[in-house]
């Protein structure tokens, strides 16, 4: 059985997500902050039919690319400067 490391403090998992020079973490927040948009705007004004269908279909890829990239980050580990 094999023996797992110790937990990673929280600054350093932290560290690995806040990577300002790295362009991932750009448009990481930018399809994070698009999808957040989206959803506040089908919240406050639904629009009808197909229009509906095709924002909560953008609204959800957005989230789900943000996502991905999120977890692009974590993997990578922290840049170093």
């Amino acid at each position: 059985m094999r023996e797992s490391a110790p937990p990673t403090p929280w600054p350093q998992r932290l560290r690995r997500l806040w990577q300002p020079r790295n362009g991932l973490f750009w448009l990481m927040l930018l399809f994070n902050g698009l999808s957040t948009s989206m959803a506040w705007f089908l919240h406050l004004s639904p629009p009808a039919g197909g229009l509906l269908l095709l924002f909560t279909l953008l609204a959800l890829a957005n989230a789900a690319i943000g996502m991905a990239l999120l977890w692009l980050l974590w993997r990578g580990g922290a840049e170093r400067p």
